[in-house]
């Protein structure tokens, strides 16, 4: 079953091509999209509604209020955790096993909300993961990635952060730190919570996605990348980064970090551990 992660705060504008692009790209995959609404205060949750209701395969999580990018994306791993641990099998018969070598392995992709992500490359993360990889990321610093419509500003930045990010804690074959366009095994989710808790992922702003690659890279058998083309240039409405909240962001967590993983390992597991998370949870 292949899991679809969009977080989504004030996307009216992206969010139906986005949609409709990635019903697209999955059709001949079972699937399921979960939207997780961040407090938006557009007609975000509007059009979320719209599609839930017209689809099965289309699901809103809800958020009160704006709780930042990591706590969006910690509410869509639970909820594919909730399902898998109920033994959801809809559009797809039971899971069959996982693991690497498993035919059709359960899967959990994110991707930005806003349309500058595209679907396209879905079903090839997909494929990678069922090829053995644990954790594939669409690069757009691998050969033949490329970005478009970047402020010379934002560009400097991803850039300049993914030199630090590299330089103080190097994963080998790993170019693009930062993008959130990614597949992950299930099984390695789980043994991300098993390790952290709800401590997978501290981060509010945008270096959360750095964060947990460099949680969940010790958990990995192996990694990959894909080349990707970031078309920022089809983003409507503004940008939700604030550079220098981002920026504190980043060199916060290279402090943080130090105290959880490095890599080769785990250093120290979460002291917030849950029975939620126990072993029967972790894939072997």
């Amino acid at each position: 079953m292949l899991f679809i992660i969009l977080p989504a705060y004030n996307e009216e504008k992206g969010l139906p091509a986005l949609l409709e692009n990635t019903k697209k790209a999955c059709g001949g995959l079972p699937y399921r999209i979960i939207v997780v609404d961040d407090g938006s205060r557009d007609q975000t949750g509007t059009i979320i509604r719209e599609y839930t209701s017209l689809s099965e395969q289309v699901e809103a999580v809800s958020h009160g209020e704006n709780m930042g990018l990591g706590p969006a994306l910690l509410s869509g791993f639970r909820r594919v955790l909730e399902y898998k641990h109920g033994g959801w099998t809809e559009n797809g018969g039971p899971a069959g096993r996982e693991g690497a070598g498993a035919p059709w392995p359960d899967v959990i992709v994110t991707l930005d909300a806003d349309n500058t992500h595209s679907p396209e490359l879905i079903p090839l993360l997909y494929q990678r993961i069922r090829e053995g990889d644990d954790l594939v990321i669409a690069s757009r610093y691998a050969p033949g990635g490329r970005q478009r419509g970047l402020s010379p500003l934002r560009r400097m930045l991803s850039r300049g952060a993914g030199i630090v990010m590299k330089c103080a804690f190097p994963l080998p074959g790993i170019r693009d730190y930062s993008c959130g366009f990614r597949a992950y095994r299930l099984g390695l989710v789980r043994k991300g919570f098993a390790a952290y808790g709800e401590r997978l992922i501290e981060s509010t702003d945008f270096s959360a996605t750095v964060e947990l690659l460099l949680k969940l890279a010790p958990l990995c058998r192996s990694w990959s990348e894909v080349p990707f083309e970031l078309r920022y240039d089809r983003k409507q409405g503004a940008s939700k980064m604030k550079i220098w909240a981002t920026i504190s962001g980043y060199v916060a967590l290279i402090f943080r970090h130090r105290r959880f993983t490095a890599y080769g390992g785990l250093r120290e597991r979460s002291e917030d551990w849950s029975e939620e998370w126990s072993e029967e949870w972790v894939e072997e």
